[in-house]
């Protein structure tokens, strides 16, 4: 048992040095320098040794390397929207999106990895790696706005006014991540991360460079009409200079 146990452990520190090695090359030389010979050369096996600890190969590391990069991203998220106290909706839902926005900034190899293009490093785990990211952030977000539908409320689109097909895509989506919302009221928190979205990868992928220098003030132009849309307004804080 203790030699299995001995065994066990060099198989999780392989693997966690395998993931880490994957990570390195991704942040700083972006996912396309991807190759299973590239991680094999930095932790020192054949590239045949890699498919012992990841039978599905490159795209399986690419995966796991990608699962490291959202939690390390959540947990900063959550840590920004905990600053706030709980009755604080909006800033709850900003303070992580200035978060978001200056980590896509000083990360932009990760957020490709993340929001960007499908790479054919990840071949079709690429799906399954967007649809799991996208189920975490729902996590960082979607309590605050449950919590602000229930307490508060906001305008939403009644089930009746909804195209049938978007209306089945808001319960579909409630489903999948747990955010617990009508349809209308999840339209709204999709339609906010759009934005939200839209904005910061304009920046990170230099659309409004060099015309706008300091993309700062557009940006908390949208967070305070995104607020307000909500009836929040009275709540935003801008951020300390």
């Amino acid at each position: 048992m203790a030699a299995l146990g001995r065994r066990e452990r060099l198989r999780a520190q392989m693997s966690a040095e395998i993931r880490s090695a994957a990570r390195h090359i991704i942040t700083n030389q972006g996912v396309e320098a991807l190759t299973l010979a590239e991680i094999a050369r930095r932790v020192q096996v054949t590239p045949a040794a890699l498919y012992h600890h990841f039978q599905g190969g490159l795209p399986e590391i690419v995966y796991r390397a990608a699962e490291d990069i959202v939690d390390d991203l959540v947990r900063e998220l959550q840590s920004a929207a905990d600053s706030h106290p709980a009755d604080n909706f909006a800033m709850r839902m900003i303070e992580p999106v200035r978060a978001l926005r200056s980590w896509a900034i000083t990360h932009q190899p990760e957020f490709n990895l993340l929001f960007g293009t499908p790479t054919t490093a990840a071949g079709d785990a690429h799906t399954e790696l967007t649809s799991a990211w996208v189920r975490r952030l729902a996590g960082v977000w979607g309590p605050t706005f449950v919590q602000l539908w229930r307490e508060r409320g906001f305008p939403v689109l009644a089930d009746d006014e909804m195209d049938p097909r978007l209306r089945q895509q808001m319960l579909d989506y409630g489903a999948d991540t747990g955010v617990d919302l009508p349809p209308g009221a999840m339209v709204v928190m999709l339609s906010c991360w759009r934005s939200l979205y839209g904005q910061i990868s304009l920046e990170v992928f230099g659309h409004f460079a060099p015309l706008f220098s300091d993309q700062e003030p557009m940006f908390e132009l949208l967070m305070q009409e995104l607020v307000r849309g909500t009836g929040l307004g009275d709540q935003y804080q801008p951020p300390p200079r």
